[in-house]
């Protein structure tokens, strides 16, 4: 049985071509870094279709020697992935002859590596790479063997699970992976089981089904004490927010905040290992994930990861210790609640009148007063105020932060103006589909982050599973179906 490690014990996740695009002096400026920040581990990837891009040819270690020797070099401990099919071998490894070169290339890694790599997680999310769990298994038996006849001592990790929640569209759910993956017959072929429980837009602890964290903790962990693994550890090998870039999006300051309840909840968990932060510094591929942005700027997770690595490092530092003051990270300020006008008396034996507020095209305060109003946003990214009436919220696009500031039970969000399914022809209405996971067009999720106190509404308008339509209200509200025109 592998040595476990602390839990929440922090890492970063580093792309291979992050170091090795750089020069020399950059390399060694950005692992300094590393050191000074209290990285752990360093997690990245051996290209299988750079060091062996013919089937004929040996392998050529070049570039993985140089920087895999400047880590070694820096202490830090590396968490090698053996990732990426070459062009000559089909990306599903669903033959023999394609599962035995995944072998040889594993045996080739750790007899070249084995005195600097004790970690080897095998493969990189292939529930989302066409791989099957069963053939995922079959490479795993034999890395786990090639691999422990270099280094009987190494540590053998799953290749960390994307946080897909159900099956379908070309990709597997985590937790069914996991489970197929046992009835294979993985069990006692690897010491702990990879997962990147990614959540945004949601805190970690936010209790929605989709959460990538959530189903860590529900269906990942119960896989494994169902097969009789639960002395083994979960490796968070990657998790991260998204603060630049299209998609789903969290601000620096959400991100770093996610960062520290990851970690508390983590260093909480016996069943947890390290958790591998992605990334440290942007890059063209998955812009917005990184620490720093392109420019080397600093954002907020980085001081916050900075406090909690060396404070984990140091058993002398605990939580009581006031951190290193971080440089400032400007923030957007976000208006207050204007006062709401008073309304127009009702003459008695008169219907309650109904106010209309119109919003323009760039972004506006829309506000309300004490009857029942209509605010209609018409583009742009707006602030909705709505008063203490029955209020409707119309849309008929939304900005990436449409925000309504003071919902309450009798309001209703109107979004018949809004396409749902811009393939086709005509207007087509959303389908509420709760807390479930976005994932084509005409979805509509509602997701609450109770850490922040705000309710997200998100709905998808084309065939992928990011949201276009996001808006979001303050505090925390169980939204279904009635409350919404669609």
């Amino acid at each position: 049985m592998a040595t476990k490690v602390r839990p929440g014990q922090l890492g970063i996740a580093t792309p291979f071509g992050e170091l090795l695009g750089k020069s020399d002096a950059d390399m060694q400026a950005e692992l300094q870094d590393y050191v000074t920040m209290g990285v752990d581990w360093v997690r990245l990837d051996i290209h299988w279709s750079l060091v062996q891009p013919s089937p004929n040819g040996g392998y050529n270690w070049t570039l993985v020697d140089k920087v895999f020797k400047a880590i070694d070099a820096k202490g830090l401990e590396i968490v090698a992935i053996l990732n990426n099919t070459p062009d000559w071998m089909d990306d599903s490894l669903s033959s023999a002859a394609d599962q035995a070169a995944y072998g040889r290339f594993a045996s080739a890694a750790a007899a070249r590596y084995g005195n600097m790599v004790d970690y080897w997680e095998i493969y990189n999310e292939p529930n989302l790479n066409g791989v099957s769990p069963e053939d995922y298994t079959k490479i795993l038996k034999l890395a786990h063997g090639a691999i422990h006849a270099a280094d009987s001592n190494a540590t053998i990790i799953t290749g960390g699970l994307a946080s897909v929640p159900t099956t379908g569209n070309g990709m597997w759910g985590a937790v069914e992976y996991l489970d197929r993956m046992y009835d294979a017959g993985a069990k006692g072929y690897f010491d702990a089981v990879g997962y990147h429980p990614y959540s945004f837009p949601l805190m970690p602890s936010n209790g929605a089904a989709w959460n990538g964290w959530q189903m860590m903790e529900d269906g990942i962990r119960r896989a494994m004490v169902a097969n009789g693994d639960g002395d083994k550890q979960v490796w968070i090998t990657e998790y991260g927010a998204k603060t630049t870039g299209g998609g789903v999006t969290v601000s620096p300051a959400v991100a770093a905040a996610m960062l520290r309840e990851a970690v508390d909840l983590a260093e909480d968990t016996p069943w947890a290992g390290p958790l591998l932060w992605y990334s440290y510094q942007d890059n063209t591929l998955e812009p917005g994930f990184g620490m720093l942005d392109p420019n080397g700027n600093r954002r907020a997770a980085y001081y916050a990861f900075r406090e909690l690595a060396n404070q984990d490092n140091d058993p002398a530092v605990g939580p009581s210790v006031p951190p290193a003051t971080p440089d400032p990270v400007p923030q957007p300020p976000v208006p207050p609640a204007p006062p709401i006008p008073p309304a127009t008396p009702t003459p008695p034996g008169e219907a309650r009148p109904v106010r209309v507020v119109q919003g323009t095209a760039g972004d506006d305060v829309l506000l309300g007063n004490r009857a029942d109003n209509v605010l209609r946003g018409n583009g742009g990214q707006d602030i909705f105020v709505g008063g203490a009436g029955k209020d409707v919220f119309v849309f008929s696009e939304t900005g990436p932060w449409d925000i309504i500031r003071d919902w309450q039970e009798g309001d209703t969000i109107n979004l018949r103006g809004i396409d749902a399914h811009v393939g086709r022809s005509g207007n087509q209405p959303f389908t509420f589909i709760g807390s479930n996971w976005l994932g084509t067009s005409r979805d509509l999720g509602v997701y609450i982050d109770e850490g922040q106190n705000k309710t997200y509404i998100q709905g998808s308008v084309d065939r992928d599973a990011d949201f276009e339509v996001n808006i979001v209200l303050d505090g925390v509200h169980r939204l279904d179906a009635a409350d919404f025109v669609l």
